[in-house]
């Protein structure tokens, strides 16, 4: 096994340590947050650095043209599952986004192990447009993170404000 495949498992092996980190999160374990936000960016630049060093040590193996990708899917759909169970956080994706996200990476990955089940010999081969869409997904998870508002705030939602009897007061939501 080559490094860039060890990075991949490393990153396969955190998902479920970021995704637990981050459904365990409320306003009163504040630290669960960015201990979830700093699990991500570790995850997310092991995705980096295993295809970077597989290019430049020219150790591209074809467990590693699998791995790769899967490790990235897991981490992306964990990510959005989980922040269906976070409506503290103060901007999310709406749902129709959630829907979106998982459902591509599920159809892929379904379409993959069929053609693979059905003895179909294909090539994993990443092009420039699902890169972006993944370090794209990745950006949008930590800005969710660090609970900034991106340049596009139509695309998230705010959970409701929740309104006190007896203050008079109104807090934005």
């Amino acid at each position: 096994m080559s490094i860039p495949n060890y990075l991949t498992l490393f990153r396969i092996l955190l998902t479920p340590v970021f995704f637990i980190t981050l459904v365990s999160y409320t306003p009163e374990k504040e630290w669960l947050r960015l201990a979830a936000l700093a699990i991500f960016a570790v995850a997310a630049l092991t995705d980096a650095l295993d295809g970077l060093l597989a290019r430049f040590l020219k150790q591209r193996t074809a467990l590693g043209q699998m791995l790769d990708p899967l490790a990235d899917k897991i981490l992306l759909v964990s990510a959005y599952i989980g922040l269906l169970f976070v409506s503290t956080l103060p901007y999310r994706p709406p749902l129709w986004v959630t829907i979106t996200i998982i459902f591509r990476d599920l159809i892929l990955l379904f379409g993959f192990f069929a053609l693979n089940f059905a003895a179909v010999k294909i090539e994993v081969q990443p092009n420039i447009l699902g890169k972006l869409t993944t370090v794209s997904q990745m950006f949008l998870l930590c800005f969710i993170l660090l609970e900034w508002p991106v340049a596009v705030p139509w695309l998230f939602s705010r959970p409701p404000s929740r309104s006190f009897r007896g203050s008079s007061t109104l807090h934005a939501g």
